[in-house]
């Protein structure tokens, strides 16, 4: 599992800074930018964390591709991760800066996994409903799982609800299993009782033969 302590702190740090010029939303589109032009261009990813390359030649790349495209304070913070050597955590800073945003805007992400793609009135339907249930906005991250049977998984960053035939499955599967390890103690418990049975009967018939001797 990977460490995200350091990303956190980057993350917080223009988190911050964003927050109070208000613009929250305009660093969460220029950082995502960054992010999809680097995971696109596989060379030019290799190029940006290869430790050969010098800092002032990464940052003229950044300089030369995001001049004029995104503001000033992203292309400071992408130069201050390559002069900490950090440049390798950019994926992650993004994603924990996003969530950061969503959580201060009290919007929750949804991921929902179906056995069939939905339909968008099932999406709609199932996003009014968490909207409901949550009292808040809702994101909704819609995935088919070809392994699912059937049902639906609703899960965020903290809770989970596995309504699939799956999980019904195996649910039913334990139960057996329980009840027939339950079944087989009854019966190992009925037999030690049997056998108790046995010995207390033999001990009166030895009892009752003395008795019989003596008279």
């Amino acid at each position: 599992m990977a460490n995200l302590v350091l990303p956190s702190k980057y993350a917080e740090a223009i988190f911050l800074i964003a927050r109070e010029k208000n613009i929250l939303d305009k660093i969460r589109e220029e950082l995502n930018a960054v992010k999809d032009v680097l995971n696109r261009n596989i060379l030019l990813k290799n190029i940006i964390f290869h430790p050969g390359i010098s800092k002032d030649e990464k940052k003229n790349i950044f300089t030369n591709l995001f001049s004029g495209k995104i503001s000033e304070l992203v292309i400071n913070f992408l130069k201050l991760l390559i002069d900490k050597k950090r440049e390798r955590l950019i994926d992650d800073i993004v994603n924990i800066y996003s969530e950061k945003v969503d959580e201060y805007k009290g919007i929750k992400k949804i991921i929902v996994e179906t056995a069939y793609p939905l339909e968008d009135v099932e999406k709609n339907k199932l996003l009014n409903k968490l909207k409901k249930l949550m009292k808040s906005e809702v994101v909704l991250q819609t995935m088919t799982n070809t392994e699912m049977l059937g049902g639906i998984i609703i899960r965020d960053k903290l809770h989970l609800i596995d309504a699939s035939i799956n999980q019904f499955l195996n649910s039913m599967k334990n139960r057996l299993i329980e009840l027939r390890v339950d079944g087989l103690k009854k019966k190992s418990d009925t037999k030690k009782v049997l056998k108790n049975i046995k010995k207390k009967k033999s001990k009166k018939i030895k009892k009752k033969q003395k008795r019989n001797n003596l008279i």
